[in-house]
C-alpha cells in the first residue's frame, strides 16, 4: 500500500469515526462566531472599523484555535485513554500519514468556520476585506501549526484530565491574554513578550496581513514562525508515536 493510499484511507477512517463530533464542532463554531463577532460588539460602545477588523479576524483565528488546540487534543486524549491510538499504531501504516490525516480533518472542520466568520463580520460591521492569495498559505500553516501543537500536547500528556485542563486554559489565554482579538500594544509588556512563543499570535497576524490593510502586520515572520511550530510539533509527535508503536 502506497503512502498516498494510506493517507487517503486514514482521512476517510478519521472522518467516519468523528462523524458525530463534526456536527458538534460545527455548532460550536457557529455559536462562538456569533458570540464573539456580535456579542463582543455589545460590550464595546461605538465599534470603530479598526476594532471591528481586529474582532472579526481574531474570531476567524479562534476557529483554527478551537479545532486545532482544543477539540483535537481532547479527542486524541479520549482516543488514547480508550486505546484507539494504540490500535492504529499496531497497523502497518506510516506514523506521518496518520498525523497528516489528523491535521487534514482539522482543516476540513476549521476552514468552513473561518469563511462563515468572515462573511458574518463583513455583513454585521459593513466591512470589506482584501483577500490576498497568501491567505491560502496562512490558513494551511495555521492549521498545521496549531493542530501540530495540539497533537503533541495530547501525545505527550500523561493523562486525559491534564489535556482537558490545558485546553481550557488555552481558550482563556487566546480570548483575553493573546494578541488575537486585540492589538498587541494593548497587552502588558509581559504578555507581549510571552505571545512571541504562542502559535495563535502568528496565525492571527497572518490572517490580518492577508485580509486587511491594518498596520503593524508581519506576514513573512508569521509564515516562518508557523512553519517552525508545525515542523517541530509534528516531528516530536512522530517520534513519540514511533516509540509507542
Amino acid at each position: 500500500m502506497t503512502w498516498a493510499t494510506q493517507y487517503r484511507d486514514l482521512v476517510s477512517m478519521q472522518l467516519r469515526s468523528m462523524r458525530n463530533e463534526l456536527w458538534f464542532a460545527a455548532m460550536i463554531q457557529v455559536v462562538l462566531s456569533l458570540g464573539l463577532v456580535i456579542g463582543f460588539g455589545f460590550l464595546i460602545p461605538d465599534v470603530s472599523e479598526t476594532t471591528a477588523l481586529f474582532l472579526v479576524t481574531g474570531t476567524a483565528t479562534q476557529a483554527f484555535v478551537t479545532i486545532g488546540l482544543v477539540m483535537l487534543p481532547q479527542l486524541l486524549a479520549q482516543a488514547k485513554e480508550a486505546g484507539r491510538i494504540e490500535y492504529f499504531l499496531t497497523l502497518p501504516i506510516s506514523r506521518e500519514a496518520y498525523l497528516l490525516a489528523l491535521v487534514t480533518v482539522v482543516a476540513l472542520m476549521a476552514l468552513p468556520a473561518v469563511a462563515f466568520t468572515i462573511v458574518l463580520g463583513a455583513w454585521h460591521y459593513d466591512l470589506s476585506f482584501t483577500f490576498e492569495p497568501a491567505f491560502i498559505a496562512v490558513a494551511l500553516l495555521a492549521v498545521f501549526s496549531l493542530a501540530g501543537v495540539g497533537v503533541a500536547m495530547a501525545v505527550y500528556s500523561p493523562h486525559q484530565q491534564v489535556t482537558n485542563a490545558l485546553t481550557q486554559l488555552i481558550i482563556f489565554y487566546v480570548l483575553f491574554f493573546a494578541p488575537v482579538l486585540l492589538p498587541k500594544e494593548q497587552l502588558p509588556e509581559l504578555l507581549q513578550f510571552t505571545s512571541n512563543f504562542a502559535p495563535p499570535t502568528y496565525a492571527a497576524d497572518g490572517v490580518r496581513a492577508t485580509l486587511t490593510d491594518l498596520p503593524g502586520t508581519h506576514l513573512a515572520r508569521s509564515l516562518w514562525a508557523m512553519t517552525g511550530f508545525a515542523a517541530g510539533s509534528l516531528a516530536l509527535s512522530s517520534v513519540a508515536m514511533r516509540r509507542r508503536g
